[in-house]
């Protein structure tokens, strides 16, 4: 389950980032919201997780970034964020959605400000609340979908969750 999951929104990324262009309010962040979905699937093995992210981080760098651990990095901070608010709160679809938009909240803002320090990108937070809230859009909903599908597919197979 955690391997279709992420196979399918890595493929989705990719798919939909080629057809949707930058200046509409749908972009999407399915790995990302694919970390938050698959985080209970590990029960309690945080040493696999963590191993998982940073495959899944290095393969996001090598096919969409052009980059060498960026993404890897990122995915292992968003890892801590995922890990932190579900041990906090249990795993529902309410918190699976905060922390989909806490984790994009914090890959949109990280990606900016790599791109202003690194990339000579002029500041303009018009643009970085821009791409924050058309990033939520179509990744809140990714997340709902995924998550009532997984859910029931886990329940039908039975398939354990840490809760």
């Amino acid at each position: 389950m955690i391997v279709i999951v992420s196979s399918l929104s890595f493929i989705l990324d990719g798919i939909l980032s080629r057809y949707l262009y930058s200046s509409t309010f749908f972009l999407p962040l399915f790995t990302i919201v694919s970390l938050i979905i698959i985080y209970p699937y590990f029960n309690n093995h945080y040493d696999k997780y963590f191993r998982y992210l940073m495959i899944i981080g290095s393969l996001y760098d090598i096919v969409y970034f052009n980059t060498l651990f960026y993404n890897f990095f990122l995915f292992i901070l968003i890892g801590f964020i995922v890990g932190f608010i579900n041990y906090l709160l249990s795993n529902n679809l309410y918190t699976n959605i905060l922390i989909t938009s806490v984790s994009i909240v914090f890959y949109r803002f990280a990606t900016y400000i790599f791109m202003v320090i690194f990339k000579n990108f002029n500041f303009d937070i018009n643009i970085l609340i821009k791409s924050i809230y058309s990033s939520l859009i179509l990744n809140i909903i990714y997340c709902i979908i995924i998550y009532l599908i997984t859910e029931i597919y886990s329940k039908k197979h039975k398939i354990v969750r840490s809760k």
